[in-house]
């Protein structure tokens, strides 16, 4: 009985050691993102929506008459539209930082002049470049 236990015991010790190898790896990237996937994208949310309202502020796009009636009203919009680019099923595996500060940077340096919609008509904007997979 002892030769048929030890006979699946490679086996048993080979599963064992690559689940925790596979949950190892996992934890190291959330680790490194400091954060997991569902909260590094709202945050991500969240920063972005607060730089487009910063801009829309700056470029005298909020209150009375104009396109949102208050910053709030417009970090509730932008928070909405985006949220359909950038969510947990495009970004499974969080946000990648530097791609994001490069998105903000563009958002604050934008002209008021230069009109944009979404975030994807900005280059740096690209859920694809900003979501990990």
């Amino acid at each position: 009985m002892k030769k048929t236990s030890t006979r699946y015991a490679p086996a048993l010790l080979f599963v064992v050691l690559g689940t925790g190898v596979a949950l190892g790896a996992c934890s190291r990237e959330n680790r490194a993102l400091g954060e997991s996937p569902r909260s590094d994208v709202n945050r991500a949310l969240q920063s972005l929506a607060d730089a487009r309202c910063d801009r829309a502020m700056r470029c005298n796009q909020i209150g009375g008459g104009q396109r949102y009636a208050s910053r709030d009203a417009c970090v509730q919009s932008v928070r909405q539209s985006e949220r359909e680019d950038i969510n947990l099923y495009e970004c499974a595996g969080g946000i990648d930082q530097k791609e994001l500060s490069e998105c903000l940077n563009e958002i604050n340096t934008a002209d008021c002049d230069s009109a944009f919609d979404a975030l994807s008509q900005m280059a740096a904007c690209r859920s694809s470049d900003m979501c990990l997979h």
